[in-house]
């Protein structure tokens, strides 16, 4: 499976990159990023690829998970933080898209965004693909899944580097300096604490068993 992984990967980072170079061409490009079929077609292949990434099963023969892992109190509990995440990411997206009344690539008509979720997220979208890519992980139980999450993670911050860089920084440069140092690119630094503290603290729980 790491070979499929890494392939999904590898389309992945190819999606991303050229996605770049039509977007530091947008003027050029304009018709094609406000077609909203292609803009849905863009973004049903982004999911899957993470989706995929993370859930296909893992091969244990590869990468033996730690024992703490497949204790059946941690397997529960990430099951039960992974269903949550999925969930909270679904209506996170649901949400987002909606403020933001365009999907994928297109054009923003109200301007930049800097309120509801995009006050505390300045990309609540990709926010919400990462936190569905780690809940499946952990709702499945695949080790393999989350040894991906940290280039899940990376590829979305450089998906959403490239915007910033080649559209809505631009557009928007005598707004998005400032928004850009109020609001974090995925949100406060105590959600991320949170989750990492509620995971940390399942595996803990183990040991007092």
């Amino acid at each position: 499976m790491w070979i499929v992984r890494f392939i999904l990967l590898g389309l992945f980072i190819t999606q991303v990159c050229v996605g770049s170079i039509f977007l530091s061409r947008r003027k050029q490009y304009e018709k094609l990023f406000e077609n909203r079929l292609v803009n849905l077609a863009i973004v049903v292949v982004y999911l899957l690829l993470c989706i995929l990434m993370t859930g296909l099963p893992s091969d244990p023969d590869v990468f033996t998970p730690p024992t703490f892992f497949v204790e059946p109190v941690v397997r529960i509990g990430y099951s039960v933080i992974g269903l949550v995440l999925i969930g909270l990411a679904v209506l996170f997206w649901g949400v987002a898209v909606r403020q933001r009344k365009a999907l994928g690539g297109q054009d923003v008509k109200e301007g930049l965004l800097t309120s509801g979720l995009y006050r505390y997220f300045r990309h609540p979208i990709y926010a919400s693909i990462i936190w569905m890519s780690l809940g499946l992980a952990l709702a499945l139980g695949t080790w393999d899944g989350l040894l991906m999450f940290p280039a899940i993670f990376l590829v979305n911050a450089a998906e959403a580097f490239f915007e910033e860089r080649y559209d809505v920084g631009v557009r928007f440069s005598s707004q998005y300096g400032e928004y850009r140092k109020r609001t974090r690119m995925f949100g406060p630094l105590w959600v991320w604490a949170s989750l990492a503290g509620v995971l940390l603290a399942v595996a803990w729980a183990t040991s007092l068993l």
